[in-house]
């Protein structure tokens, strides 16, 4: 199903994202000691997204959440959500160099694959791009771009803005069975209304 739509694997995460309760989800957030957590870089923007999407592979909230701005931070403990969904040993990660957008230099780009096995077992990759924003401790990630239709611009989801999130992700679980529903009749191409709303990930996630 949806085969011809491609929807991507970042799609899953974007409906995951700041989605579970941490009262409802010890088993995740208790699964890696503290001890465990990956440090938090302070100057690479890189090495931060590397860390950060290791934690989430992990099932590591308490790792992942270390990463996250001060702000998205802040949302996260107000929210009583959590970053980290299920533990995914079986998925593999390539960081690629950052990009900065700004002249300013305080906002990273961190271009990454996600590497795994679709439903049917054959390998798949998905590409998303992570922002960080510079912050006195260091470089922390403040969202992600998602590729979750091939050949259309990317998903825009922003760790410090839930209410925001959760109106994405109301839309993409509406749209994908919008989608489904269109795939067997009608081929679906062109810009949708929410899509033509988005801002630049610079803009998007600058203050």
């Amino acid at each position: 199903m949806l085969s011809k739509l491609n929807i991507l694997g970042w799609a899953a995460l974007a409906l995951l994202a700041f989605g579970c309760n941490k009262s409802t989800d010890q088993g995740a957030t208790q699964a890696t000691p503290a001890s465990a957590a990956p440090a938090a870089p302070t100057q690479d923007a890189k090495v931060v997204v590397t860390s950060f999407l290791e934690a989430i592979r992990r099932g590591d909230n308490e790792g992942a959440t270390k990463l996250l701005t001060k702000v998205a931070r802040q949302k996260a403990e107000e929210t009583g959500r959590c970053v980290a969904p299920a533990a995914n040993d079986s998925a593999k990660i390539e960081v690629e160099d950052p990009d900065y957008p700004t002249p300013a230099h305080d906002i990273a780009h961190v271009p990454t694959k996600w590497i795994d096995l679709d439903e049917t077992g054959k390998p798949r990759t998905d590409k998303a791009t992570w922002v960080c924003r510079l912050e006195p401790e260091g470089w922390r990630v403040a969202g992600f771009a998602a590729y979750v239709f091939e050949g259309e611009d990317p998903l825009l989801l922003s760790f410090e803005d839930p209410d925001d999130m959760a109106k994405k992700q109301s839309w993409l679980k509406e749209e994908i069975s919008r989608r489904a529903k269109q795939e067997a009749t009608a081929p679906v191409g062109g810009e949708n209304s929410f899509q033509a709303e988005q801002k630049k990930p610079q803009d998007a996630f600058r203050r």
